[in-house]
């Protein structure tokens, strides 16, 4: 066996975004670096069915975004609507 193998190893920051202290949801954050050089974060959280999406320059803005979009989804019902579709070969396809 070859003792020198590149050991692969990937960070990964939990995240928690709340709507109130009784619904709070747990996702991942990655850091990185846009085309211009300057830092990002990113986040991932699953809400109930689905996941909300979020990037920023710093986590302190990212938190407050992800907490305005939970509120938005869970009280103002940001997904209940899903739009028009189209069926297309026996299967609804969403009209963007």
């Amino acid at each position: 066996m070859n003792k020198k193998k590149d050991l692969k190893l990937e960070i990964t920051e939990l995240f928690m975004a709340k709507a109130d202290w009784k619904r709070c949801f747990f996702g991942t954050i990655k850091r990185g670096i846009d085309d211009n050089g300057n830092p990002i974060v990113r986040a991932k959280i699953k809400v109930n069915d689905g996941y909300i999406y979020a990037m920023a320059e710093d986590q302190c803005i990212l938190g407050e975004m992800m907490d305005k979009l939970i509120l938005m989804i869970l009280d103002k019902g940001l997904h209940s609507n899903t739009g028009l579709t189209s069926m297309i070969a026996e299967t609804p396809y969403f009209l963007n």
